[in-house]
């Protein structure tokens, strides 16, 4: 039961276990409220500058265009966790979702994004968004990454809300504390 339970809690990492995002250790979630507004959501961050920033931050050269049937936002072998270098897909939303909580349903004009997302040659899935992220897409996100693990693939999710975008948009000077967004 032990190694069972193991197994299950290393399904999903945090911004926190990624080497390549080490510095937001030293940015505490308080320090970045004031960033955020009264539901929790990144103040005017457009999904395209997210994506920059993580782009540089990951040293990703290639910019993606966003399109609507794309399976990921951001593809990169750069991501290091532990030491390990391995290929990351991620999920990107900001404010043009309008909404405050991230719904499967605000997934794609079909709510199939996240099956798309999966669909990538990836050993980490990334769903990011300016505000909360829904208990239903986290739960989602879980059995698609332990169906891949079944299969015998390797697999991880990582969930970054709006707290935690402003968290490493600060750590990397892509965003200041003093700046009102």
């Amino acid at each position: 039961l032990r190694e069972k339970r193991s197994k299950k809690k290393n399904l999903r990492i945090y911004i926190d276990d990624i080497d390549n995002l080490k510095e937001v250790c030293q940015v505490k979630p308080e320090m970045v409220m004031h960033l955020l507004d009264e539901n929790g959501q990144l103040k005017n961050m457009k999904e395209d500058d997210i994506q920059i920033a993580f782009e540089n931050i990951l040293g990703v050269k290639h910019h993606k265009k966003d399109w609507g049937g794309e399976e990921n936002d951001l593809y990169t072998s750069n991501v290091i966790i532990s030491g390990n270098r391995i290929a990351a897909a991620f999920m990107l939303k900001g404010k043009g979702t309008k909404k405050h909580i991230l719904q499967i349903s605000d997934c794609g004009k079909n709510g199939d994004q996240l099956l798309r997302l999966f669909q990538s040659p990836a050993e980490l899935f990334v769903v990011q968004f300016v505000g909360e992220i829904s208990e239903n897409i986290i739960k989602d996100i879980e059995g698609k990454t332990d169906t891949k693990r079944k299969e015998g693939k390797q697999a991880q999710y990582c969930i970054i809300n709006g707290q935690d975008t402003a968290r490493i948009l600060f750590a990397y000077n892509k965003i200041k504390l003093d700046q009102h967004v």
